[in-house]
């Protein structure tokens, strides 16, 4: 077995370039940005000349494969007279049936509370749907979660244990628990294999 070499400290120009159009596509700003120009029906040459960059640049970053630097991206987002914040607020899409394999949900958390959200292109949804990974001993945390809405889960895999007040219940899989108003709940893996759950709650919580 050959010794593994220690990477080089910055890294190359290439992997650094490979790490920020993979950071600019988990922040969707080309789905973004094309959905942008798409509602305000410019083409892509008519947003390059207010902005004053080549129809290249806009096209490679709508395809995510060119990652604007912030001043690049404030020049062209101040061409449409829109802010970063409102921009990042945007959805990424205007689809209305979306389709997410594991690795398309937004990460929440990793580790041992692993909480992944689906079609997180959509920021103007009502209701939100997590899938929730707890290791044995893991949960929601010391605080309790309150949440002005309703929310509901089913437990996939596993056992957990549910504090809504002052009751507490096992819930193993199959069953599930529904809350509705601001009831403060807090859940625990107590199994001895990862808990898994599915949960849905409007409206959003992020």
């Amino acid at each position: 077995m050959t010794e593994a070499k220690a990477p080089k400290k910055g890294g190359s120009k290439k992997s650094r370039e490979e790490r920020s159009r993979q950071e600019a596509s988990d922040l969707a700003v080309g789905a973004r940005l094309k959905a942008l120009r798409e509602k305000l029906g410019l083409s892509q040459r008519e947003l390059a000349k207010r902005a004053g960059v080549t129809n290249t640049t806009i096209s490679l970053i709508e395809q995510e494969a060119h990652a604007p630097s912030l001043a690049s991206l404030h020049r062209i987002l101040s061409a449409v007279s829109i802010s970063m914040a409102d921009f990042f607020a945007l959805p990424a899409s205007q689809q209305n049936v979306i389709f997410n394999t594991a690795s398309d949900m937004m990460v929440v958390s990793r580790g041992v509370a692993d909480l992944r959200v689906l079609a997180p292109e959509r920021r103007d949804k009502t209701l939100q749907m997590f899938l929730e990974r707890y290791e044995p001993g893991a949960g929601t945390g010391d605080a309790p979660i309150s949440h002005e809405g309703e929310t509901a889960a089913v437990v996939v895999h596993g056992t957990i244990e549910v504090t809504a007040g002052d009751e507490t219940r096992r819930i193993t899989a199959g069953g599930g628990y529904h809350i509705i108003g601001r009831q403060p709940y807090s859940l625990k893996n107590v199994g001895n294999v990862t808990a898994v759950v599915a949960c849905a709650c409007t409206p959003p919580m992020i």
